[in-house]
């Protein structure tokens, strides 16, 4: 069902307040999980726009359609918040909301709405008063990975998820746009995750061109994918004479169904190694100061010393890349 069409009401919303890409990706099998607990098979989800759940999840069977609802500032935040939330469930009138967090704006939202069935994480704060269905996941909880708690949930709940693999489905349309765009250049095609949300997850840019150099010898094709605000600086790697083809100016369903074609991925702690490792593409993470992700058979860790991410050489990363095509 495309996303512009306005599902029949009694459906199921699942409500996902992470910002990122990659919780996206984490919160997948939880999501088919609950959609093949109801009768249709199918749910609404509610999440941040930053996770970009229109774009990548437009190929997904389990989603019906994908409502958005952002992060309020000012004195009256969380009231602006429960507002939003009554509003969202008044409008698509569901019969059971899932909030996948602790906080209790959704949970209130959902009640004040008079949605029947509220289940969430609890975890011993407010938003229990609020829910319908227990069990609630124990405040000794609290500390641990969002990938812990949701298995936490399914256990509890009593959902089956036989695999943590987020198995994203990139748009076929995309694919077919990507192969076509790029079907002359050689393989392999190893695409580089150049940029992330945060400074001091990102390996130096000329570290991507010392390992453009590094593996000349293999041929192929090099993809440099950042955001926009990384294009100039790809350019100057470029233009240093890295090889490879920059695609910054992809956006993130696009970008996902490159990357489902490529050879291997190799990046930063970002929203693109999620997806790469979400659409089965071997792919590398490079890490120094942050604790590796480990959820995926696909994902593969390289920790860089605690110092930071100029301090991890290429001569850390280089063989691994090569064990790997």
């Amino acid at each position: 069902m495309s996303y512009d069409e306005t599902p029949a009401p009694g459906l199921v919303i699942v409500y996902m307040p992470d910002r990122g890409v990659g919780d996206l990706m984490w919160h997948l099998p939880t999501l088919r999980a609950i959609a093949a607990s109801t009768p249709e098979g199918r749910v609404l989800l509610a999440a941040r726009p930053s996770s970009r759940a229109r774009d990548l999840l437009a190929a997904e069977p389990c989603v019906v359609a994908v409502d958005y609802l952002d992060y309020r500032a000012g004195t009256f935040r969380n009231l602006v918040e429960i507002a939003d939330f009554y509003k969202l469930c008044r409008r698509r009138k569901p019969r059971a909301v899932w909030i996948l967090e602790k906080i209790d704006r959704p949970a209130i939202g959902a009640a004040l709405a008079g949605v029947p069935e509220r289940r969430g994480f609890g975890l011993g704060h407010g938003q229990e008063r609020w829910l319908t269905h227990k069990p609630f996941l124990p405040r000794s909880m609290r500390p641990a990975h969002r990938i812990e708690k949701l298995a936490a949930l399914e256990t509890g709940h009593g959902l089956s998820v036989t695999s943590r693999e987020p198995a994203l489905v990139p748009i076929p349309a995309a694919v077919e746009a990507m192969e076509a765009r790029f079907a002359g250049l050689p393989r392999p095609w190893i695409v580089y995750g150049v940029g992330s949300s945060e400074p001091s997850r990102c390996w130096p840019m000329e570290r991507f061109g010392e390992l453009t150099r590094e593996l000349a010898d293999l041929g192929g094709t090099r993809f440099w994918l950042g955001g926009f605000g990384d294009s100039a600086a790809v350019e100057g790697q470029l233009a240093a004479g890295a090889d490879g083809v920059n695609v910054c100016d992809l956006k993130m369903d696009t970008a996902a169904a490159l990357t489902s074609r490529a050879d291997l991925f190799i990046g930063n702690n970002s929203g693109p190694l999620n997806i790469a490792a979400s659409v089965g593409v071997t792919s590398i993470g490079l890490f120094a100061g942050t604790a590796p992700l480990d959820y995926s058979r696909f994902l593969h860790s390289i920790v860089g010393p605690e110092e930071g991410m100029a301090f991890l050489g290429v001569e850390s990363v280089a063989p691994i890349a090569r064990l790997s095509l």
